[in-house]
């Protein structure tokens, strides 16, 4: 019998309905049959999944942390040089900023032979000073390199860091993050039924139209935007109620901004949601003006819920929303004309329908986690050796 091949997969922190939680969860689950895998995380857990996964060892390393500590961030490369050491793990796998910055580094000391760079994101797109964004791209351009390929879960976050000269003669694959689509099915097959209930959960009469956000409350979610757009539809169309699902460390001041502008009773703070799908099916138009992502899942998500999606041009959007075709895409930061599309969408309901089909015809296949997860298995057995043609 074959020795299974370890795998060390690597994540910062671990946050209630996280993007990455939900890829790494779902592939470690998906092959933990035919490898063995460990994993490391930061001390900051808000929501742990991997609990429930048999035969998973997860380490904490109380010294890595999300903020930039020099003294820690020292002791965590080394925590990671000892357990790689120890481990002997034929695969580092590493995920987030922070921790794929330090991991990838420390595999690299500890001669690990594959290291996989998981690039979720374009980091460097973040809202910041010219001479932080540069700091950023410099330290990706000087570390990237000992990486064995890079997994984006899009195109786009790939372009991103060739167009800014990282990484260009690493091997690398996209992978799309994958959803396990079987829950958005069930909740379609009860659309009507979870629809009424949340409605009247949430006091939503049923010729409302209500748009949906979903995302923790940060600035590059930037739900500020998606506010200020709601203000202004407002005055157009008075039955339209808007839905913000998640949390974060920006709820405050969301709601200091809804309080400005007079629109509590219309502005609902729903929380945090373990059910995406069923919370969708109360949703008519989904809302998403981050100003960084690497492949905004939310908005596959309300694909497979037939939920068309306008929002801004941010990294990943293009591979999921065809613009007026399945959604809207408008320039970043442009609220009026983001405003203008969604109140050509609560005018034409034939239109919404028409979109949120097409919506998830262009995703139900694509996005499936067994998708992603056959495609991690093709390359944990067969690495990576030369630049895709």
């Amino acid at each position: 019998m074959n020795k299974k091949k370890k795998v060390l997969h690597t994540m910062t922190w671990l946050a209630k309905g996280g993007g990455v939680d939900n890829n790494v969860f779902l592939t470690v689950n998906g092959l933990k049959d035919e490898f063995e895998f460990h994993l490391v995380t930061g001390s900051e857990i808000h929501h742990n999944p991997f609990t429930s996964v048999d035969g998973l060892k997860h380490f904490v390393c109380n010294d890595l942390v999300r903020p930039i500590r020099p003294w820690k961030d020292l002791q965590a490369f080394f925590y990671f040089v000892r357990l790689i050491r120890r481990e002997k793990y034929d695969i580092v796998h590493t995920h987030e900023t922070k921790a794929s910055l330090l991991s990838r580094l420390a595999a690299k000391v500890a001669g690990c032979r594959y290291i996989i760079y998981g690039l979720h994101g374009v980091t460097f797109n973040d809202p910041m000073s010219k001479m932080k964004r540069l700091f950023y791209i410099l330290l990706e351009r000087a570390t990237t390199g000992v990486s064995s390929c890079i997994v984006g879960v899009s195109n786009d976050v790939i372009e991103h860091y060739h167009r800014n000269r990282i990484g260009r003669k690493i091997p690398y694959k996209v992978i799309y993050s994958g959803i396990d689509t079987g829950r958005f099915t069930e909740a379609l097959n009860n659309y009507a039924l979870h629809r009424a209930a949340l409605r009247k959960e949430l006091s939503i009469s049923d010729d409302e139209i209500v748009l949906i956000n979903t995302g923790r409350f940060s600035n590059a979610k930037a739900q500020r935007y998606t506010i200020d757009c709601f203000a202004r539809i407002k005055n157009k169309h008075p039955r339209v109620k808007l839905l913000l699902v998640g949390e974060g460390e920006l709820m405050i001041e969301c709601k200091a901004q809804v309080q400005k502008l007079s629109l509590e009773k219309d502005v609902i703070f729903y929380g945090f949601s373990a059910e995406p799908a069923r919370l969708l099916t109360v949703a008519d138009i989904h809302v998403l003006t981050s100003l960084r992502e690497g492949l905004p899942r939310v908005a596959v998500e309300a694909s497979l819920m037939k939920v068309p999606t306008v929002a801004f041009s941010v990294e990943g959007i293009r591979e999921v929303v065809d613009d007026n075709i399945n959604g809207y895409v408008v320039p970043t930061g442009d609220v009026t004309l983001l405003a203008e599309k969604i109140s050509g969408l609560i005018q034409q309901p034939e239109l919404r329908l028409i979109f949120g089909e097409k919506a998830f015809d262009k995703v139900h296949t694509q996005w499936d986690s067994k998708t992603m997860i056959r495609e991690l298995r093709e390359l944990y057995n067969h690495p990576l050796t030369k630049l895709p043609q």
